[in-house]
């Protein structure tokens, strides 16, 4: 499944060759390819999915590389107010 972003592209895919994880990639457009900047793997299809949605959500409305890389550890980019 791939998500539009902006100038970036979020695919989810599972790799049956490599058992059952699924892998969340990020890649920016560049003139006529894509440069892969980021890779998560997830156990679960349904984390895999509402990760990658809100990847895409947020690369499209920051735009910006720097969310990737100054973001801690784990899925979730943005904790919810507890």
């Amino acid at each position: 499944m791939n998500i539009p972003a902006g100038r970036f592209l979020v695919e989810l895919t599972q790799v049956p060759e490599k058992g059952t994880p699924w892998e969340v990639c990020v890649y920016k457009k560049v003139l006529w390819f894509n440069k892969r900047i980021s890779s998560d793997w997830f156990l679960d299809g349904d984390q895999a999915k509402t990760y990658a949605e809100q990847l895409a959500k947020e690369l499209q409305l920051n735009g910006s590389v720097k969310l990737l890389t100054q973001r801690p550890p784990g899925w979730i980019l943005h904790r919810p107010i507890h």
